[in-house]
């Protein structure tokens, strides 16, 4: 039964909502291959190659579909963000569809849909292949099915969360956020009642079952993943203030969604309207504590963004309802698409890299990565994209100049597994040794076959540190490209290891 006081479920709006998810869509095929495939997308590629039940850094679900994917349509870069392109449009419906779930008429479905398309999730997280794209189709569907349940009071959808929010595990595992979020959401709201059903517990199980594999392949190699997740807290992810957090979280959403998702959390909180809904908004502020608690990287919270724009839809849409405010509803909706024009360029490689500079400089907005000691010009996300190829034509031309006894021994040695990522995958194009890394998967993949006279091509390893295990190591090239992350990349060549590879192997794993 609907309570009294909460709007009635509305329509979803299609001929709208599809507006923002087609030009959203269109606007990533269009743009794909502006600048270049990704550092991560070259790992995952890798990862493809090697299917497992799990990875020192993610589960193995997105992995999964990415080798179906490219065994098919190839793994070019138009083809492998296909995908992620794909999601960022659903997420964009599926945000209506939330919006129209809590009540929420024409304007609050339009308002929500194209706040939901112009901020991160959509413009920059879907805009390149990784597990990201699939983890905001997780919570906002898991959020539609809570909207539900919360409005009928009926626990049969549980069931269904326990289902996909198995599958957000088997994904990538911040999804436990949302089940801890979603625990002490139940307890502190009237929904407590739920926690009587027995299908409740029934769909958590079902959801943990989904995370059991991956549990298994990480006590098959030394709980590699909390390695990985203790040296990123650690040693990776800068360190930053709540107000410092908030602050990446509004940019990230694109500034001019604030009024909108803000109005939508004051909405859940506050609202007599919105009081079955209670709970959701509870979740949100618990969900943004726990990732300023465990150190996470503001991106993290994008996550939980599509809801609040869901609400904000409704809460907005509720406000001008009068005639005398019904003009607010264009000064809003103009207010969206200023922001898209806007902050569109920060997010989609639409300007050449020069051009893109100016443009943030002229903004006032720097470049913020998150990470410790990590800077550059452009975005992360964007200048991770350069560098890869060039480094791969000069490691080919390293190898080539080798002796011919030389080539037959010679592997490569990246000092990252975008570095490895890159090399491997252009090696389809430039002739290479066989390739290895040290960093997360690469070292499970490790070490190389060859032993004895083997000669390493190290790609930006520290001199000292090879000159420690070498007998000669000579600086062979340097792979210089303007606007990447790595701009400058030294490739040497080292002869004569000092001791047996197994055990220099077991001292460099970088798991992080």
């Amino acid at each position: 039964m609907r309570e009294s006081g909460t709007p009635p479920v509305q329509p979803l709006a299609w001929g709208l909502v599809l507006i923002p998810a087609v030009i959203q869509f269109l606007l990533h095929v269009l743009t794909n291959g502006n600048y270049g495939i990704f550092r991560d997308e070259y790992y995952y590629l890798a990862c493809a190659d090697r299917l497992a039940w799990g990875y020192v850094d993610q589960p193995p679900l997105s992995i999964w579909i990415l080798a179906a994917w490219k065994a098919v349509f190839g793994a070019s870069i138009h083809s492998i963000r296909l995908l992620p392109a794909l999601s960022g449009s659903v997420l964009i419906v599926l945000t209506g569809a939330v919006a129209a779930r809590l009540g929420g008429g024409r304007w609050a479905q339009l308002f929500s849909a194209v706040a939901s398309g112009i901020g991160a999730a959509g413009l920059v997280l879907c805009g390149f292949y990784s597990m990201n794209s699939y983890d905001f189709l997780v919570w906002t569907g898991a959020y539609y099915l809570l909207v539900r349940i919360a409005r009928t009071g009926d626990g049969a959808a549980w069931p269904w969360m326990g289902l996909l929010l198995g599958l957000g595990l088997f994904n990538k595992i911040g999804v436990l956020v949302f089940g801890a979020a979603l625990a002490a959401g139940l307890i502190a709201t009237k929904h407590r009642r739920h926690l009587a059903d027995w299908r409740l517990w029934a769909a958590g199980a079902l959801a943990l079952l989904f995370v059991l594999p991956y549990v298994l392949w990480n006590v098959g190699h030394d709980w590699a993943t909390l390695e990985f997740i203790e040296n990123a807290k650690r040693y990776k992810i800068a360190s930053i203030s709540p107000v410092g957090f908030l602050a990446e979280n509004i940019l990230e959403a694109n500034p001019l969604t604030f009024p909108l998702w803000i109005g939508g959390l004051a909405w859940l909180l506050f609202a007599r309207s919105a009081r079955t809904f209670r709970i959701i908004g509870v979740m949100v502020v618990l969900t943004w504590v726990c990732l300023v608690l465990q150190k996470s990287k503001p991106y993290y919270f994008a996550s939980s963004a599509p809801v609040l724009m869901a609400a904000g839809g409704v809460a907005w849409e509720q406000w001008t309802d009068g005639r005398r405010w019904r003009w607010a509803r264009w000064t809003v909706l103009a207010t969206l698409l200023v922001g898209m024009v806007v902050f569109l360029p920060i997010a989609i490689p639409v300007l050449s890299p020069a051009s893109l500079d100016a443009y943030q400089k002229r903004l006032g907005i720097a470049p913020n990565t998150g990470e410790v000691n990590v800077a550059g010009q452009l975005p992360q996300y964007f200048s991770d994209r350069f560098g890869w190829e060039e480094l791969a034509r000069t490691v080919s031309e390293v190898y080539l100049d080798l002796p011919q006894d030389e080539q037959l021994r010679a592997v490569v040695l990246g000092q990252n597994y975008g570095q490895s990522g890159a090399l491997e995958y252009w090696s389809r194009r430039y002739e290479l040794p066989p390739v290895y890394g040290y960093h997360n998967n690469y070292w499970i993949w490790g070490p190389p076959d060859v032993d004895e006279g083997v000669v390493v091509i190290a790609v930006n390893l520290d001199r000292e540190l090879l000159e420690q295990e070498f007998d000669e190591v000579v600086d062979a090239g340097v792979a210089e490209t303007p606007w990447a992350r790595e701009s400058h990349m030294t490739v040497r060549i080292c002869r004569g290891l000092k001791r047996p590879i197994h055990d220099v192997w077991d001292e460099i794993r970088l798991f992080i």
